[in-house]
């Protein structure tokens, strides 16, 4: 594989699988182009998703090209876009819920404005199947030089496990009032003073 020309760019240093990743990627063939022709605001961009321990996504460009870190990286599972959608246009790869989030990133792009959704149910392939997926998530415009949103930062959580749990808790507190009102319980007001 050829070695990148700018392989000695400080903002591909480190992070992680998805430095490495990133590093190793052949962009030529992009329709970003190579490292050293992407504005600076791109590169410090992927510098701070690089090297963040919080999940973060990057739709960048009119391709919305995507970019991701280590920490985002178990929420794609481990059968399905790991490692292809790097580099990969936006809606090539979020095919099952392009229709949901397509228009946040326009509003994102149009507006400058951020957005923020909390346990939002997002339908994705991961691990070789569709999965209900919860998230809490905020996409923020990332301005380029000329001052104008050229891309969407991700910054989210899964949350699939708290509203299981959540889930799980109402259902069990449920069967436990169903329960006690189907009981044959007999009070006395003589056994409740003793």
């Amino acid at each position: 594989m050829p070695k990148n020309a700018n392989s000695d760019i400080q903002f591909l240093t480190g992070g992680g699988e998805m430095g490495r990743l990133t590093r190793e990627k052949d962009w030529s063939k992009n329709p970003l182009g190579t490292p050293d022709t992407w504005p600076q605001s791109l590169l410090t961009t992927l510098s701070i998703l690089l090297n963040s321990k919080f999940p973060m996504f990057l739709f960048w460009g009119p391709e919305l090209i995507c970019f991701y870190n280590d920490a985002y990286r178990p929420s794609l599972g481990n059968d399905g876009k790991h490692p292809d959608i790097l580099g990969g246009r936006g809606e090539d790869f979020w095919k099952e819920i392009w229709k949901d989030i397509k228009p946040i990133i326009d509003n994102v792009l149009k507006n400058g404005e951020a957005s923020w959704n909390e346990d939002m149910l997002l339908p994705i392939y991961r691990n070789g199947r569709m999965e209900d997926v919860y998230w809490t998530f905020s996409y923020s415009p990332v301005n380029d030089e000329s001052g104008k949103p050229a891309g969407v930062f991700v910054t989210c959580s899964e949350t699939t496990g708290k509203i299981i749990a959540f889930r799980e808790l109402k259902d069990s507190n449920k069967r436990f009032l169903d329960n006690i009102s189907q009981a044959p319980v007999r009070f006395t007001w003589k056994g409740l003073h003793n």
